[in-house]
C-alpha cells in the first residue's frame, strides 16, 4: 500500500490532468442522447476536444444508448491508459522531496 501511495505522489500532475480530461470526456459521452440529464450542444464540442479518450465510448453509446455502465467501464480503462502515458511523459519528482 505504501508503494501505491508513493507512486501516486510522484505522479500527482499526471493524475490530476487525467482525472480532469477523462472526466470531461465521460460527462460529454453521457450527455449526447436527447434524454440525458445534461444534454446540450456543448457535448459535441467537448467530444471533439476529448476525442482520443472518448472515441470507443462514443461508438458504444451511439450503438446502444440506454446503458451507461459499459461506457463508464470503458472510460475507466481509458483513464488508466491516459494516466500511465502521461506519467511516462511528465518529469517525476525525486523521492527526496517527499517527507516520510
Amino acid at each position: 500500500m505504501e508503494n501505491l501511495k508513493l507512486f501516486l505522489q510522484r505522479r500527482k500532475k499526471a493524475l490530476i490532468i487525467s482525472i480532469i480530461y477523462v472526466g470531461i470526456g465521460t460527462l460529454s459521452v453521457c450527455s449526447i442522447s436527447g434524454s440525458d440529464l445534461f444534454y446540450g450542444e456543448w457535448s459535441l464540442y467537448t467530444l471533439i476536444l476529448t476525442f482520443p479518450v472518448t472515441n470507443i465510448s462514443f461508438g458504444y453509446r451511439y450503438a446502444e444508448s440506454d446503458y451507461l455502465i459499459p461506457v463508464l467501464i470503458i472510460q475507466f480503462i481509458m483513464f488508466l491508459i491516459t494516466f500511465l502515458i502521461l506519467s511516462a511523459f511528465i518529469k517525476r519528482k525525486p523521492i527526496e522531496d517527499f517527507e516520510m
